[in-house]
């Protein structure tokens, strides 16, 4: 479980800059161009709300498969909302860099009861994912 909670952060501080990257380099460069460090910093820190929902819900699950459900439905979200944020768009875009990980809540919410209910019903069992 360690190493799914590394993997975990990892991924969800890098997931807002590989959803931008099919769209090419100037798509990846409005996230990149946010005044540097500085820019970095507080995408990370809004970032981190989602992230760390999901790794307190780690703590909840006996099984790890359990734990895919909140990262997964928290990450398709996270994912589907940067990937089509253009900040070039208006000047206000860029609230919407504080707004998306406080909705990511939601799904992962969601998720989190699906993956619940799922750990309970495959916690006596030996055929368990």
């Amino acid at each position: 479980m360690k190493l799914f909670r590394c993997l975990l952060v990892v991924f969800g501080f890098a997931l807002p800059y590989l959803a931008r990257l099919p769209r090419g380099a100037a798509w990846l460069q409005q996230y990149t161009h946010l005044s540097g460090l500085s820019g970095f910093l507080f995408l990370s820190a809004f970032n981190a709300i989602p992230v760390i929902a999901m790794l307190a819900l780690t703590f909840v699950y006996r099984k790890r498969s359990s734990a895919l459900f909140p990262a997964a439905a928290g990450f398709a979200f996270l994912g589907w909302q940067h990937a089509h944020l253009d900040l070039s768009a208006d000047a206000q875009a860029a609230i919407a860099l504080i707004f998306i990980p406080i909705y990511a809540l939601a799904p992962i919410a969601l998720g989190a009861g699906l993956g619940f209910i799922f750990d309970r019903i495959f916690q006596n069992t030996r055929l368990t994912p």
